[in-house]
């Protein structure tokens, strides 16, 4: 049977987040005190996986093919805007997850 687990996420621009395999990513958002949550729909017995994300803040670079768009959220009422990419795999050397 699935279930639904929330993945704290931290302000790295690029992150690993440790998730059952094949875990379906379902929405990105803030709760209350402004920290970016993600959450997944999860069969909690599988093996976890390693998945890769990276958060570009608005009117920053953000590389050619930055992974599939999951989604944005807003921090500080408004003040920043941040868009959510899950990577088809770990970054290349020099950036770090």
């Amino acid at each position: 049977m699935k279930t639904i687990w929330k993945f704290e996420l931290t302000p790295n621009r690029i992150q690993s987040v440790p998730m059952p395999v094949g875990a379906q990513v379902l929405t990105v958002q803030t709760k209350g005190d402004d920290a970016p949550l993600l959450w997944a729909l999860v069969d909690p017995e599988m093996p976890p996986q390693e998945r890769y994300l990276g958060i570009y803040t608005t009117n920053t670079a953000v590389p050619d093919d930055p992974g599939r768009y999951i989604g944005s959220f807003m921090v500080y009422e408004g003040s920043l805007e941040f868009h959510l990419f899950e990577m088809a795999g770990p970054p290349p050397d020099g950036e770090s997850p």
